[in-house]
């Protein structure tokens, strides 16, 4: 095959490989449709630019020159495009505006125009036979020419230049594709450059050729490897939008991007934070609290001036589909007034607690006095019949004895009449105290009604019941009650009865002590008295 035919054969290669890539560009990046769209019009113009220069290798002469200028417009799209694409790595999910969009397409279709209508000017190429569409091989360079190569050449040094810009604030995976990108670009230029000034002489055109080079590097690093998607889906119009604070620091600790929430939190903590916060390492905007393992949550305290701020924080790690880390997610919400809320409910809640611990006490209190005695303290007798029935029903099931003693206090109408009514009830007052401190701290001490008192006492026999009632009566006996500086004699007669020998229920032994009682009554008081005995 001739050297023509092998270079048509490499172009037309190299056009198919564009076209594939293009619209591999547009399937995988449809969710950021300015990334997509500028990667497809490099690809798309790089095929353009080949099929052109295939087609000016023809041996048709007409269909060679026609062909010679179609070249142009498809250099100029790959220079705007590229354009684009950096402007997109510089700013996720940005948008090129319409006017910027019409400015970047001016030279491509100027170009167009004057290369169909470049006989007629000869401002493209000029020569012998370039009006009459033949010789293309001798014809030399309008200014035209070297207007579009001057251009294509500061457009890609621009979008070189920007790209280049972007490889300082990302992370290391970032790096690597940028710095790939840039490594692409800058060979893929270095021949073009040279070769449309003229150092080359008549060589094949290599401009397909480096595009399509750049078309590999960028499926592998940006499509293949994810390493430029690294901003979420619809960033401007979701991230941005939301009150929360989003934060993305890389793993070698400095800021891939904040939203305004975030933006706005950092210029409140640090007043004299840089006017460029991407790419500035988080330790000296946010401080030492971004410590947050990986899925957890933390509350943190943001003093601002003038005021603080209370920050509900969760770290999400990123990794791309190698398992490589690409930085940590930090999301932060404000949580003062919620907590605020919370914290006067808890305290509502326990001012509640309290005022029902003071009711619940209360009614404790209430239920305790209406089973006291008012003048002793003892309980009452309503009380004594409510427990000494429970007393007996334990006894029953426990097989165990039970006794019950019953005191009255001899001839105490006889107290009231020598010393007053006052006096009778400080006698009673006084004998209930012996009383109670004389009994065992399981008894049931009581006050019967009048000058009579009853002791249950569980788990005791007649023996010791009865010893117990007796040692009470010696003790008053032998202590007289001291009222208003008299001394005031007073004597217990006492009845004992037990369970289950004096009876089985309450009735039984409340009546067998009370004849027991009336017993040492009439034996001529001062006595106690075991039923039965």
């Amino acid at each position: 095959m001739e050297p023509n035919g092998l270079a048509g054969l490499a172009y037309l290669v190299a056009a198919a490989l564009l076209a594939w890539a293009a619209v591999a560009a547009w399937r995988h990046d449809a969710h950021n449709p300015a990334f997509a769209a500028a990667s497809m019009l490099i690809f798309a113009g790089g095929s353009w630019s080949a099929i052109a220069d295939a087609a000016a290798l023809a041996t048709n002469e007409t269909v060679a020159a026609i062909a010679m200028p179609a070249v142009f417009p498809g250099v100029g799209v790959v220079a705007s495009a590229f354009v684009c694409l950096g402007l997109c790595l510089t700013r996720p999910q940005w948008v090129p505006g319409r006017w910027l969009v019409v400015a970047l397409l001016v030279e491509p279709v100027l170009m167009m125009l004057a290369g169909l209508t470049n006989p007629w000017h000869l401002l493209v190429y000029r020569g012998p036979g370039a009006a009459q569409l033949v010789g293309s091989a001798g014809w030399t360079y309008g200014p035209l020419y070297w207007a579009d190569t001057w251009y294509c050449l500061l457009a890609m040094a621009v979008a070189i230049g920007i790209i280049t810009r972007t490889w300082w604030s990302v992370s290391s995976v970032g790096r690597a594709a940028r710095l790939a990108l840039i490594f692409a670009a800058t060979v893929g230029v270095a021949p073009c450059a040279v070769y449309r000034l003229g150092g080359f002489g008549k060589i094949l055109d290599p401009i397909p050729l480096t595009i399509a080079v750049l078309a590999t590097v960028m499926t592998i690093w940006v499509h293949r490897q994810d390493a430029f998607a690294f901003s979420p889906i619809a960033r401007a119009l979701i991230v941005d939008q939301i009150g929360d604070v989003v934060a993305v620091i890389s793993p070698d600790g400095k800021v891939l991007d904040l939203n305004l929430a975030a933006v706005t939190l950092v210029r409140a903590m640090n007043p004299d934070a840089p006017d460029r916060l991407v790419g500035a390492p988080a330790r000296e905007l946010f401080g030492d609290e971004l410590t947050i393992p990986d899925g957890r949550e933390t509350e943190l305290v943001v003093e601002l001036p003038g005021s603080r701020v209370e920050v509900q924080v969760r770290a999400s790690v990123l990794v791309d589909r190698r398992d490589r880390t690409l930085g940590t997610v930090y999301v932060a919400r404000d949580v003062t007034e919620a907590n605020a809320v919370s914290r006067r409910l808890a305290a509502a809640h326990s001012q509640l607690v309290q005022q029902v611990e003071t009711i619940e006490k209360l009614r404790v209190n209430l239920v305790e006095l209406a089973s006291r005695d008012p003048l002793t303290g003892l309980h009452n007798r309503r009380h004594l019949v409510e427990c000494f029935a429970s007393m007996i029903a334990t006894a029953q099931d426990a097989a165990e004895p039970l006794t019950a003693v019953l005191f009255d206090v001899d001839r105490f109408k006889a107290i009231n009449d020598d010393y007053g009514h006052l006096a009778g009830d400080a006698v009673l007052v006084e004998l209930a105290q012996r009383i109670r401190e004389n009994a065992p701290p399981d008894a049931l001490v009581a006050r019967w009604g009048g000058e009579e008192y009853f002791v249950a006492l569980p788990c005791a026999d007649a023996a010791t019941g009865f010893a117990f009632a007796d040692d009470l009566r010696y003790r008053c006996e032998q202590e007289p009650v001291v009222v208003a500086g008299r001394m005031i004699h007073c004597t217990l007669s006492g009845g004992v009865s037990t369970y289950p020998a004096s009876g089985t229920t309450m009735d039984e032994l409340f009546h067998s002590a009370d004849e027991a009682m009336y017993a040492a009554k009439n034996a001529g008081r001062n006595l106690v008295r075991l039923h039965g005995a």
